[in-house]
């Protein structure tokens, strides 16, 4: 029997009596829907359908979940559930590119975000080279009792710019004092240019006076502090303060005093402490800045 070119369907010989016609044709049926079944297996909706290993085979595939996608499993289609692709594990990561998806993780505290071509990604976390002022002591650290003490000041900045707000004294007329290092030696050098005094020539200070005759009923006072190289390990460290504060006997008038100065050491300072003359303070505010 002769059969077709290229499913093999059974057809009948040119010579084939007349008679075998019926059964002929019957073949042929039967092949035409066993072929165009095997090629179509798809029963629902959403069927599709793939080549099999199996000549004039196709082999069924079901609609898969919502959500999931056409992959490949073992060299066949499959349907997947998506998986999370991002790289990153941790907090803070950010997702980068190299020649494939990157995960660049947190930099260190106080570094910024910097473009550089050498690195893989493009990016880097970099500590900032200049400018700019970071308070240290984060929200500010109340004057309390009769001494403050700011400590754990770390060295990566290059000044120190110290404001301390709304002070007051619990007595009439005492100054607010500083020191660095909780450094209560005879080691502190000052000038200082006073409304009330004139000018004022001190060595071998233990303490440096700053804001003289404050008022207890004022809270509004400042002060400001600057302590330029203050990490430097080398050097004995130069200080230079502002204050600005309501007379003890007369609140209507203003006292300014300006104070030069230095702490003849040459330790790098990580602390520094406010403190009043006598008694203790009565409100107040001290922030800590870095410099770049």
């Amino acid at each position: 029997m002769a059969t077709t070119t290229n499913y093999g369907w059974t057809t009948p010989d040119d010579t084939a009596l007349v008679k075998d016609g019926a059964a002929a044709i019957r073949t042929l049926g039967s092949s035409v829907d066993t072929t165009t079944k095997n090629l179509n297996p798809e029963t629902t909706l959403g069927d599709m359908s793939f080549r099999s290993s199996t000549s004039n085979v196709n082999t069924r595939i079901p609609i898969g979940s919502s959500g999931q996608h056409l992959t490949v499993v073992a060299g066949v289609p499959a349907w997947a559930t998506a998986s999370d692709q991002t790289p990153l594990t941790t907090k803070g990561d950010l997702f980068t590119f190299s020649t494939l998806d990157a995960r660049l993780g947190v930099g260190a505290n106080n570094t910024v975000l910097t473009a550089d071509s050498a690195e893989a990604t493009g990016l880097k976390w970099a500590t900032p080279t200049s400018g700019g002022m970071t308070l240290i002591n984060s929200g500010g650290t109340a004057l309390s009792s009769n001494s403050t003490t700011i400590s754990s000041i770390p060295a990566t900045y290059t000044d120190l710019y110290i404001v301390v707000r709304g002070f007051k004294p619990t007595t009439d007329g005492y100054n607010i004092n500083f020191r660095v290092n909780a450094d209560t030696g005879t080691r502190y050098r000052t000038i200082t240019i006073s409304q009330a005094t004139g000018t004022e020539l001190t060595y071998g200070q233990s303490l440096i006076e700053i804001g003289t005759g404050t008022d207890t009923a004022v809270n509004t006072n400042l002060v400001i502090v600057r302590i330029p190289d203050y990490a430097n390990t080398s050097t004995w460290k130069f200080f230079d303060t502002d204050a600005l504060v309501a007379h003890e006997t007369n609140t209507s008038n203003l006292r300014y005093s300006k104070t030069f100065g230095a702490y003849n050491q040459t330790d790098a300072i990580d602390s520094v402490n406010f403190s009043v003359a006598s008694g203790n303070f009565g409100g107040g505010t001290v922030y800590v800045y870095g410099v770049k």
